[in-house]
């Protein structure tokens, strides 16, 4: 009774402190934890709770030290224990979490609650070898299969994650495969989970006949998790083997069972032509009227697919589209090997067309579904094809003979699917610029009619009509692109946003609205629109390219910070998230998806967007927060870069983005296709290289100006090297190496042959690289760091003796003052002229944004070099006084050094003004006399669109001014 009333004013002492954490009154917390241990200094919970309430206080030093000292005394209470946990938790440090763990479990080795919880522990560090020793361990406390398999799956994924393939194939996996097969011998296999990890293990060593026998098994009784779950697995196990006509048979089966499922017939189409063409024939057997017939021959095939299509036409419910589209996939096969004989009893490709349109022309799918068929339609026939199937949708006004607007959504899904074909097979580029405009009329009207249709839906529902708008401002962008008409941009974007106006849920309105502001050269609108469609998890790496690149590229630094930040959180709570999903894999035995999330996982990890987004977030903060060369030390400190060492796997970064999102209805010579995507990501590699580079030359000079570490502040790249007794890292050299692989890299882009110029609205985002190399950023930025790598050579150099580096010095000054001045001569054009017809030039403002940036770069390193250069001079003057000869010759590099920082004074205040003038040249734009179709007019205002460019504009030269401005005050300051 003694113990028991000793817990209760423990927990009583304690339920305070757990109250002010619940409320997040964490400076309650740890008065009432420092109360607690007033009264009982052995209570070392209170202690690891205080340690959670100053960690989330900001004082993560004192909470890592009172962590350490509660994990000293290897508790093994439940609370101490979970409180531990949460605190390193939030640390992020799960290696302290799997060390209490490990230290209770060598003083309670029996407890299963203690193995679990370790186990767990190694699950979020991925230590796979610790885990299946945990799983055994835990096994032989508790015999439950659960356990017993965490130690299998744990075996599974050392195979999955070796390097070694001759590792994984000779030992892991067939260690646990013999240990799969010891609990089946014993009939202790349990459930489904466990039966599909021992299929994963034979898959992985492809031995899939095993595979089969175990699924035609008894264990194969337990795949019930999913309908048809044990056929589909004998058919996919079959496909693996290459035994055909069971594949096909069995296929054959399930689409009997479900003649809906597309890649079914896929695979049934795959396994005929493999029997066609290895000369298979059926037998007797083969040729009765069993589930398992195998159709072996064309002729059997067209038989079952019209049987399918005669059943679901007999149903008389609701027709499923399967069947129909499988005899158009059956017959486009035949086509393609020119097997015309079988091809004709199938039936003509205009009929079989024609016949899919008339029972699924109503559903907003049937494009997409003809689409890959109609390449078989003879190109001389399109026009007539698309009469005929217009006959289906028009009708003829009684009384004027006129073509009558539908009268239900179903109608006008048919006219939207036609219209869809006339452009994806070419029909209308033969217009003429009168008719074209006529279409793009009668598909603006034809929406406004089809709004009625919509009146009832809920603001989260797309308007049904939606895709005539779309499809008439795809027209229309194509003659933009081909004329460069401010004014027909301006009424693009006036018809999008009167159609967000009536489906304010449509993202691909919002999508296309966010690609034109940008070709005005408007973030500001676009920031609107995006936060409009929620964007959230996923879609920040699949969609992000819309959106994200274009903040800092146009001016809008601020909002770019906000932006990045939010995009790179998403990456950086990835990992975090993922095992948690694991941690749930494990313990709901769902194995299978083990592989899968952390597939995932690495997916994310090596998103060329994520790599992209943090590198642009580090030279953003570099140009933002830093005002002097403390700051910038203390932000390197804070990112860890390190100069000598390239973090990004370039090899292996993928490709997240989503070019698919945009409806098209493109011809097929002008679809977005895999050379182009691939090209576009080639791009982007060479843009994030470059960037990558500079944002690394700019850490080594940070580096080579500052004094050696102290105090274990500094880099870890030095706390590594003097703890290893290696010789601390060269950043002068490291610096000329990462110079040389600018210019190197420079060069290679340069020397490529100029990209084709993708102008489809669905088409991905170039990159900056061209206004890049034509302002000569690159020459400006490798000028600056070959002069940090000369000062800094200056410091191991007699100044009497270095003449010749002086000299280097000033021929890098001269070279940097020349370029900038033909740079901005060069950007003497105008962002805007406000004449009949005005223009906008978002290229200029582009041009004068990199300007700013670099010139930010420059006076970050200026300011380092005059850190070097200063105790050089503070030195010779000393020696000076000391020997009081006036007639010491003061080095040439201090006053060439002086001139220089004075002449970027200049060139910044040239440019702070070109800045100024921007809000005067585009208040003095009148857009009322651009050519504009009136009814668009009356809609939204085109001035209203203008007052959205314009202030994006204002903001965009206010935010690079404020920063320009902030720069050149440091670069006055910069005296010897």
């Amino acid at each position: 009774m003694a113990g028991r009333g000793h817990v209760d004013v423990s927990e009583r002492r304690l339920r305070p402190i757990y109250d002010a954490l619940d409320a997040s009154n964490n400076k309650k917390a740890i008065q009432e934890a420092d109360k607690v241990l007033r009264k009982q200094k052995d209570l070392i919970c209170a202690k690891a709770l205080k340690a959670i309430a100053l960690l989330r206080s900001s004082r993560r030093q004192e909470a890592l030290l009172l962590a350490a000292e509660v994990a000293a005394q290897e508790p093994i209470e439940e609370a101490t224990l979970q409180a531990l946990t949460i605190c390193y938790r939030e640390m992020e440090r799960g290696d302290l979490v799997a060390r209490i763990y490990e230290n209770a479990v060598k003083k309670v080795p029996q407890s299963e609650e203690f193995l679990s919880h370790l186990f767990m522990a190694y699950v979020r560090l991925g230590e796979y070898k610790k885990q299946q020793q945990t799983g055994m361990a835990l096994y032989k406390v508790a015999p439950k299969n659960p356990y017993y398999f965490w130690s299998v799956m744990s075996i599974v994924m050392q195979a999955l994650t070796t390097e070694d393939e001759k590792l994984s194939q000779k030992m892991f996996l067939p260690l646990a495969e013999r240990m799969v097969e010891k609990m089946a011998k014993d009939t202790k296999i349990e459930a489904e989970a466990e039966v599909r990890l021992y299929l994963m293990i034979l898959e992985k060593q492809k031995k899939y006949q095993d595979a089969l026998e175990v699924v035609v098994g008894p264990l194969g009784n337990k795949l019930i998790s999913e309908i048809e779950l044990q056929s589909l697995k004998q058919a996919e196990l079959y496909v693996q083997l290459e035994d055909w006509p069971k594949a096909n048979a069995k296929y054959r089966k399930l689409l009997l069972t479900n003649p809906d499922n597309w890649l079914w017939y896929i695979h049934y189409f795959n396994s005929l032509f493999h029997l066609v063409d290895s000369g298979w024939t059926p037998s007797e057997a083969d040729e009765g009227s069993s589930d398992d017939v195998v159709t072996g021959t064309v002729d059997m095939a067209i038989a079952f697919v019209e049987e399918r299509v005669e059943e679901e036409l007999k149903n008389g419910k609701r027709l499923q589209r399967g069947p129909f589209l499988a005899r158009m996939e059956l017959l486009k096969r035949l086509t393609e090997r020119g097997n015309q004989e079988a091809a004709d009893k199938i039936g003509l490709p205009a009929d079989l067309l024609k016949d899919y349109f008339i029972k699924f022309g109503d559903k907003p799918c049937c494009f997409m579904d003809m689409r890959p068929y109609v390449s078989m339609l003879n190109p001389d026939n399109h026009a007539q094809f698309v009469e005929e199937l217009q006959t289906y949708t028009e009708i003829p006004d009684e009384k004027t003979g006129d073509v009558s607007l539908p009268a239900d959504v179903q109608a006008m899904q048919r006219h939207i699917c036609c219209v869809g074909l006339a452009r994806s097979l070419g029909l209308q580029e033969q217009l003429t610029e009168g008719d074209r405009e006529e279409l793009v009329q009668d598909l603006t009207r034809r929406h406004q009619h089809g709004l009625q249709f919509g009146k009832d839906l809920l603001p989260t529902d797309v308007q049904p009509s939606d895709s005539y708008l779309l499809m008439a401002v795809h027209i229309k962008y194509a003659v933009y692109m081909k004329t460069k008409k401010l004014g027909l941009l301006f009424e693009l974007i006036v018809m999008l946003e009167k159609g967000v106006a009536s489906s304010p849920s449509n993202a691909q309105y919002k999508l296309i609205l966010i690609k034109l502001y940008i070709l005005l050269g408007a973030f500001h609108p676009c920031k609107k629109l995006y936060d409009n469609m929620e964007i959230k998890h996923i879609q920040q790496d699949t969609l992000g390219y819309f959106y994200a690149c274009y903040a800092v590229a146009l001016g809008h630094l601020t909002p770019a910070c906000s932006i990045l930040s939010a995009m790179l959180k998403f990456f950086s709570a990835n990992h975090k998230d993922t095992t948690e999903y694991i941690i749930a894999a494990y313990k709901y035995g769902s194995f299978h998806k083990i592989p899968e999330i952390i597939s995932f996982r690495e997916r994310l990890n090596l998103s060329h967007n994520y790599s992209a987004l943090a590198v642009e977030r580090m030279i953003l903060d570099f140009i933002m927060e830093t005002t002097n060369p403390e700051q910038m030390r203390e932000l390197l400190d804070y990112m860890e870069i390190s100069p000598e060492k390239d973090e990004i796997k370039w090899d292996l970064l993928k490709d997240n983005r989503d070019l698919t999102v945009l409806s098209s209805w493109e011809p097929k010579e002008r679809e977005l296709t895999d050379q182009h995507i691939e090209l576009s990501f080639c791009q982007d590699r060479q843009w994030l290289r470059l960037r990558s580079l500079i944002l690394r030359s700019l850490a080594a000079v940070i580096l080579m100006s500052q004094p050696a570490p102290l105090d274990g502040e500094h880099s870890p790249q030095k706390q590594d090297a003097s703890r290893n007794g290696e010789a601390p890292v060269e950043h002068g050299n490291t610096l000329t190496s990462l110079i040389l692989d600018i210019n190197t890299h420079v060069q290679e882009v340069e020397g490529q042959a100029g990209s084709e110029n993708m102008s489809l609205l669905c088409g991905p985002p170039p990159t900056r690289m061209k206004v890049y190399l034509d302002g000569q950023h690159h020459v400006l930025l490798t000028s600056i760091f070959q002069v940090a790598v000369d000062v800094h050579s200056l410091e191991t150099t007699d100044l009497n003796q270095s003449q010749e580096l002086q000299e280097k010095i000033a021929k890098n000054f001269d070279c940097i003052l020349k370029t900038f001045e033909y740079v901005l001569d060069s950007m003497d054009t105008s962002i805007a002229s406000p004449g009949c017809p005005p223009q906008v030039y978002p290229h200029v403002l582009e041009g004068l944004v990199l300007l700013v940036e670099t010139l930010c770069l420059m006076t970050l390193v200026t300011s380092q070099c005059h850190v070097m250069l200063k105790p050089m001079k503070a030195t010779l003057t000393k020696k000076k006084r000391k020997k009081k000869n006036p007639t010491v010759v003061v080095p040439q590099v201090f006053d060439n050094f002086k001139t220089f920082v004075d002449s970027l004074v200049q060139f910044g205040e040239k440019l702070h003004t070109r800045l100024t003038e921007v809000n005067t040249v585009i208040t003095a734009v009148d857009v009322s006399g651009l050519e504009i179709d009136p009814a668009e007019k009356e809609a939204i205002s085109v001035e209203t669109v203008w007052n959205k460019v314009k202030e994006s504009y204002q903001i965009s030269a206010g935010e690079t001014s404020e920063v320009l401005k902030q720069k050149l005050q440091l670069l006055r300051t910069i005296r010897l």
